[in-house]
């Protein structure tokens, strides 16, 4: 006879993080294991920074359209603060800079917050806790500042999971 617990693999948690600094304007996950898959539209962030690199961008297809790896390098930017390719070109079709970035998920499980991965690890508690951490509203609201770098969610593969025995 052994005592344990069933618990996520740990080699299957994602990371979702913020690539820029800003504030949550859309928020398109509200709970605790909602799930989420590849490529699903998580939230929308607005950041300053990004939209000076878009506002440069645009001045220099105006200004200076023949300086290719200006534009490249004013490309590559808004790739690296999160912008992904069809965001990029609707930015310079409509010659318009776009207010917020969309942060996607880049896996298939459900979410919870970054600092819930430790939670999770700690086993069995009461059923009446481990129930209302399961229904719990994420605390992460609209209007809520990000830092770049920072993990926002976990996302945990509910496929993979480990018997953890004593």
């Amino acid at each position: 006879e052994s005592y344990g617990f069933i618990t996520y693999d740990t080699r299957q948690v994602g990371a979702v993080s913020a690539n820029i600094s800003g504030r949550i304007e859309k928020l398109y996950v509200k709970y605790r294991y909602q799930p989420v898959s590849r490529g699903q539209k998580i939230m929308e962030v607005y950041s300053p920074e990004l939209l000076t690199a878009q506002e440069n961008l645009l001045f220099l297809l105006k200004n200076d359209p023949e300086n290719q790896s200006l534009l490249d390098a004013a490309k590559q930017k808004l790739i690296l603060l999160g912008m992904n390719n069809k965001q990029l070109t609707n930015v310079i079709q409509t010659g318009k800079a776009a207010l917020t970035v969309s942060v996607y998920s880049n896996y298939n499980g459900h979410i919870h917050e970054s600092g819930m991965a430790n939670e999770m690890q700690k086993g069995p508690g009461s059923e009446m806790n481990a129930t209302y951490l399961r229904t719990q509203e994420l605390t992460l609201k609209e209007g809520t500042y990000v830092q770049k770098g920072q993990n926002i969610f976990s996302v945990f593969n509910a496929g993979r999971a480990w018997a953890v025995l004593n």
